[in-house]
């Protein structure tokens, strides 16, 4: 048992320092990101670059929006007009009026065709599922 636990805290730090974070450099006025020793990862081309959630985090260059991996790899090249951190896998996007999902990929799994969506921010046991809003009124869909 001890080995089991001893293999899971090595295989666990060892992700934990592929982890990005973003940084801010007031000599461009952009963002990219450094991994946990401080050696820049990305350097700053992003207007706006959010901390890494499930594995992914948004970026915003000239007023879109996509996601790097945790390594700072652009995975989802910015093309949404927003975004929502993904959850579970999936992540709501708009697309110029309209919101749907996509997931790790990019792939969209659900078009954009509500007025507004949100991933549920409930616990482990309500994954794969979002709250949206059509004509008007809010539901939970299954993603």
């Amino acid at each position: 048992m001890k080995i089991v636990v001893l293999i899971f805290t090595l295989l666990c730090s060892t992700m934990l320092k592929a982890q990005v974070v973003p940084f801010y450099s007031g000599t461009n006025d952009k963002y990219g990101y450094k991994d946990a020793k401080g050696k820049v990862i990305v350097a700053p081309k992003y207007d706006l670059a959010y901390s890494i959630e499930d594995g992914m985090a948004a970026v915003r260059l000239n007023g879109k929006y996509g996601y790097v991996d945790q390594k700072g790899r652009e995975i989802i090249s910015p093309k949404y007009d927003n975004t929502w951190k993904f959850i579970g896998g999936f992540a709501a996007v708009k697309k110029g009026d309209k919101y749907g999902f996509i997931d790790k990929e990019g792939k969209e799994v659900i078009a954009p065709i509500y007025e507004n969506a949100y991933n549920y921010h409930g616990s482990c046991c309500y994954k794969g599922l979002a709250h949206v809003k059509q004509n008007g009124k809010w539901k939970i869909i299954t993603l």
